[in-house]
């Protein structure tokens, strides 16, 4: 499901590395780098537990290491409207409100910047 994803954005892909996968049952751990073709950073955290609940962190960064866009659901903004989903934006992480996201959805937002800059 995953590899199908990233195989389906590989024009704007050059190379991803696979950390972590793990399934048991419904429920699955997934922890990817994936380097975009503008020289950016793509660290993937997406896991699903048991009881159905989900925990996610996309975390865009340009070749120094710094945050251009990090998407996530974790409950420590609780002032966003649409809490607990949230994004951070540039080196200063200002928080944003965010639908919940899919890593078909963040390459989506990507494949918009990359390939139209």
């Amino acid at each position: 499901m995953f590899l199908d994803v990233l195989d389906e954005y590989k024009d704007i892909i050059a190379s991803y590395d696979i950390l972590q996968f793990r399934m048991v049952g419904a429920s699955y751990q997934f922890v990817a780098k994936v380097c975009l073709k503008n020289q950016t950073e793509l660290h993937v955290k997406d896991y699903l537990f048991q009881d159905g609940t989900r925990k996610y962190s996309y975390h865009w960064q340009d070749e120094q290491g710094n945050c251009i866009v990090r998407w996530d659901n974790a409950p420590h903004h609780q002032g966003v409207s649409n809490f607990p989903f949230h994004k951070h934006l540039g080196e200063h992480e200002t928080i944003a409100e965010s639908p919940p996201m899919k890593l078909n959805a963040v390459l989506d937002n990507l494949r918009k910047v990359i390939k139209y800059h």
